[in-house]
């Protein structure tokens, strides 16, 4: 009897945590800078050395200082996709939520954030004068 209700306990607790699933379970892993634009400027050289960690929703900006880390959501059904990344620690953008659209092709995954508004990208592009971030990630080889 003991171990039918462990048992249950067991399949019921695993039933409610949801491994990521499609593009999520995609984005899972470290990403290095390949490219950054912020509002029409190149800003690779700055942003060089920075990674992307995903894990389950979570992500961890590494990059030194400036390192952060939040929640990430994402809905695959819009077109182009969309991606909010909510902020935890510290930073410009504390407790905010940046909201994008996200492009993952083979081992390279391409944001559009708004680093200022609550309106959303509707292209990718970080044109001048925009609070808009356009930042190219390839996946870390292991």
């Amino acid at each position: 009897m003991l171990q039918t209700a462990s048992m249950l306990c067991v399949l019921l607790t695993s039933a409610f945590i949801e491994e990521p699933k499609g593009d999520l379970k995609a984005l899972q892993g470290t990403w290095l800078i390949e490219d950054a634009k912020l509002g029409g400027r190149d800003h690779k050289e700055d942003f060089k050395g920075m990674k992307l960690i995903v894990t389950d929703d979570k992500y961890v900006i590494d990059f030194g200082e400036n390192s952060d880390k939040g929640t990430i959501k994402i809905d695959a059904t819009q077109k182009p996709k969309h991606i909010d990344l909510t902020t935890r620690e510290k930073g410009p953008f504390k407790g905010r939520t940046l909201p994008g659209l996200y492009e993952l092709k083979d081992d390279t995954v391409v944001l559009c954030l708004n680093s200022e508004k609550p309106d959303r990208p509707t292209t990718f592009e970080a044109k001048a004068k925009t609070p808009l971030m356009l930042l190219t990630f390839k996946r870390e080889k292991k």
